[in-house]
């Protein structure tokens, strides 16, 4: 038996919590009707769940039958915006039933919704922020899990999945709820307490810069401090008699300079403490000897830094003052001037 299973949903930008035709879908049928799995994180539907455990759908030619009840279910999906496979979520003490059950609601072929999957409220959760399939992958030509299928993972790879959402949350500082109900999902699979990592330590150095230059320099200034950075300057500089690495100062300079806002959608993260987060990417990587200087890094927030990280890009266009880029085919002219 496997308690761990993969398996393929029909994209929904709607996250799966109402009625939804793909037109870009693979399969004929869901480019025509609302997929069975339109509902999959629709956690109360009147008349189908319950206070603790609800239905879902997913579309297979046979039913996993090597799957032991009470397990965990992982939900792939191809991102027909982005053009992308994604890890959308999980469903928790999960149950595969016989056969499937038939419910009225309207919105489906003939107002019929059928669902062959049950599952826990408490241990199932859309991801906030899904996670870039490719990252699992062995070779980049491996195909996670069939258009209509499933495949049997095991133990360590659905924690890796749940530790890997987890830490996005740290990261990006979203709700709290969310986080905690990832970290009671990974307890209850993992049988171990999750144990919060480290702060990276480039992202610990620029936040303490950032907190200092925000205090101590005016924008001004700081285009002034960074108009004279040199590529053949010191790796590490010295800040109120602190040594940190150059880089972090320069990305810290620029997320204030930039307003803490993405640079190709204007958008940030809010924390709790009602600061800004935000990301940095070097758009020619520090491996491939991309310079550590302004014109050569961008604030972007954490969806399109993963993007700008893995998605298909071309970069058109580049000089000191401004970059010209596509990620998946979409067209960017971004400013890279400090004023």
């Amino acid at each position: 038996m496997n308690n761990v299973l993969m398996v393929n949903i029909t994209y929904n930008p709607m996250g799966w919590k109402n009625t939804y035709i793909n037109p870009k879908a693979g399969h004929s049928y869901a480019r025509k009707n609302p997929g069975g799995e339109c509902l999959n994180f629709c956690f109360n539907k009147k008349g189908i769940d319950t206070k603790e455990f609800f239905f879902g759908f997913v579309q297979w030619k046979s039913r996993p039958i090597r799957f032991e009840n009470g397990g965990i279910i992982i939900f792939y999906t191809h991102n027909t915006t982005l053009r992308k496979g994604e890890i959308v979520g999980v469903y928790g003490n999960a149950e595969i039933l016989k056969e499937n059950k038939i419910f009225s609601f309207k919105g489906f072929n003939d107002d019929y919704y059928p669902v062959n999957i049950k599952a826990e409220k408490a241990l199932s959760i859309l991801f906030p922020l899904p996670l870039e399939a490719n990252r699992y992958k062995k070779i980049s030509s491996e195909r996670l899990v069939g258009q209509n299928g499933f495949i049997y993972k095991d133990t360590t790879f659905a924690e890796q999945i749940l530790n890997d959402e987890i830490i996005e949350l740290l990261r990006t500082g979203l709700l709290e709820s969310e986080y905690k109900k990832l970290v009671s999902i990974y307890n209850h699979y993992a049988k171990s307490a999750f144990a919060i990592p480290f702060l990276d330590e480039n992202l610990k150095e620029q936040l303490e810069l950032e907190s200092l230059f925000t205090k101590s320099k005016s924008k001004p200034e700081i285009i002034e401090d960074l108009k004279n950075l040199k590529e053949s300057d010191n790796e590490e500089i010295i800040v109120n008699h602190k040594t940190y690495k150059r880089d972090n100062k320069t990305i810290a300079q620029l997320k204030i300079l930039r307003d803490f806002k993405c640079q190709l959608c204007n958008e940030f993260i809010l924390k709790k403490d009602g600061s800004r987060y935000i990301e940095a990417a070097h758009i020619i990587p520090k491996h491939k000897k991309g310079r550590e200087t302004p014109d050569n890094i961008l604030i972007l927030c954490p969806n399109h830094h993963k993007e700008f990280d893995f998605g298909k890009r071309v970069i058109i266009s580049k000089s000191l003052d401004e970059v010209v880029f596509t990620i998946n085919e979409m067209r960017y002219c971004v400013k890279l001037s400090l004023e």
